[in-house]
């Protein structure tokens, strides 16, 4: 179940094989899809809630959270996730990398910027504020 990645992998030869970009079976499950089920875990058990997302044109896919939530929690411990499709459709498992939004092109501050304008996040200058404060993470799935 966890052989995609675990913690003692996390050196610079594992990193360069993942990447953003999710596979193209699965980027097509995505289609008119507004939520996943994302994955953390902690203390040998799994724990999945539902949540947005976005993907951009180069099929990487973000999400945006509270800094406080428990997956965020579990993930600055173990960065590992798994995102499945609800209702029993195709999953991917990943890890989690907190970005930087000031380090995306703008296209991308934007799009995330319209997925979750009503959370306080109305320009891409917002979206940056918010996370330089530390109220919010937005994360990149990368996969393998």
């Amino acid at each position: 179940m966890w052989e995609a990645i675990q913690p003692e992998q996390d050196h610079s030869r594992h990193r360069l094989i993942l990447t953003g970009v999710l596979p193209p079976g699965f980027k097509k499950a995505l289609d008119g899809t507004e939520e996943l089920l994302v994955g953390s875990r902690e203390d040998g058990r799994e724990r999945a809630v539902r949540a947005w997302f976005v993907v951009t044109a180069d099929h990487e896919i973000y999400l945006f959270n509270y800094a406080y939530a428990l997956r965020v929690a579990r993930w600055r411990n173990d960065p590992w996730t798994r995102l499945t499709i609800p209702g029993g459709g195709p999953s991917v498992e990943g890890r989690v990398r907190f970005v930087d939004p000031g380090e995306l092109d703008t296209a991308v501050q934007e799009m995330i910027v319209e997925r979750w304008g009503m959370w306080g996040a109305p320009t891409p200058e917002g979206l940056r504020r918010m996370v330089r404060d530390g109220s919010h993470v937005l994360a990149r799935v990368e996969v393998p």
